[in-house]
């Protein structure tokens, strides 16, 4: 377990670096302990939340704070935050592996139009490469300010890796980067589509 928790660490460390079989941490590993640092984070939110409750408490008794809360929102806001949370930590094992192959389709994909040709199998530089992107859940042992840390790391971590590891330029990298975002756009005006031609057929 200490070793694993070592190579873990080491890979958040040194992203870059090229490394053997034995120093490479496992697929389930990686998973396990994201997994778990994502539930201390939950416990952090939901934490956060409780304090949050006390505090309206105090406020919503008080003549002087009163006109300033709104109950409806309050209450609302409360529950869309815990079952995002509870979503989150309860499928994360789905979430992760869905993250991990979505990935690695993208990257084998942009490798073999980009004509990698590394000394390395391509396989072994893209699983080292999303271990690292993924140790960077590392940071949610910080309240509040964990998950938005890990996010940004995330992609800085996919733009040095993909110039390291895979030899992308810098102009290919953050090609790679907003692959998501272009999907993402792609579907809206697909979906939009959908229902404008739905409406002008009624």
């Amino acid at each position: 377990m200490i070793e694993t928790f070592s190579l873990y660490f080491q890979t958040f460390l040194h992203p870059t670096h090229k490394l053997e079989d034995g120093e490479r941490i496992g697929y389930l590993e990686i998973m396990g302990i994201s997994w778990s640092l994502h539930l201390i984070y939950a416990f952090y939110s939901i934490f956060a939340m409780y304090l949050g409750v006390i505090s309206y408490e105090y406020v919503s008794s008080s003549q002087s704070f009163t006109h300033l809360i709104s109950d409806s929102i309050s209450v609302t806001f409360q529950k869309i935050s815990l079952m995002m949370t509870l979503f989150e930590v309860i499928f994360y094992p789905f979430l992760f592996q869905l993250g991990f192959k979505f990935w690695a389709l993208i990257l084998r994909f942009y490798a073999q139009i980009f004509e990698y040709s590394g000394e390395r199998s391509l396989d072994t530089e893209i699983e080292e490469l999303l271990n690292s992107i993924f140790a960077a859940n590392i940071f949610l042992i910080i309240p509040i300010f964990g998950n938005v840390l890990s996010l940004i790391t995330m992609a800085c971590y996919l733009f040095v890796g993909l110039k390291a590891k895979l030899n992308f330029t810098g102009t290919q990298a953050f090609l790679v980067l907003i692959t998501p975002l272009f999907i993402m756009f792609i579907l809206t005006i697909l979906i939009a589509s959908y229902f404008t031609l739905l409406i002008s057929l009624m």
